[in-house]
């Protein structure tokens, strides 16, 4: 009897394979969202540069984030607008926590 292949999708393409128990319960892999700015790991933003409604170009600083006693410089990646900030500065926040929006 054949086993049923599933399908993984990757960035390179989607394959066929076979999943155990801990591959198929896994969240589905998702593309980037360009409109949104992710904490990469658990820390907290010392500082916001940006406020809700300015308007950024590509490599300006949007905030200081603080992770394992590093302070990080978040600078845009694209032109774009604030739509919303996610976090209170000096609050604990997870991984892939929200820390800004852009319109």
């Amino acid at each position: 009897m054949a086993e049923k292949l599933e399908t993984l999708k990757l960035y390179s393409g989607d394959y066929k394979t076979n999943l155990n128990r801990y591959h198929r319960g896994r969240k589905a892999w998702e593309p980037v969202n360009p409109k949104l700015v992710l904490s990469f790991m658990p820390g907290n933003v010392v500082e916001y540069k940006v406020k809700a409604g300015d308007k950024v170009k590509k490599g300006d600083t949007l905030l200081l984030f603080r992770a394992m006693k590093m302070n990080n410089i978040i600078k845009a990646h694209a032109d774009a607008t604030i739509k919303a900030l996610g976090a209170e500065p000096g609050a604990n926040i997870p991984k892939n926590a929200l820390l800004i929006e852009f319109e």
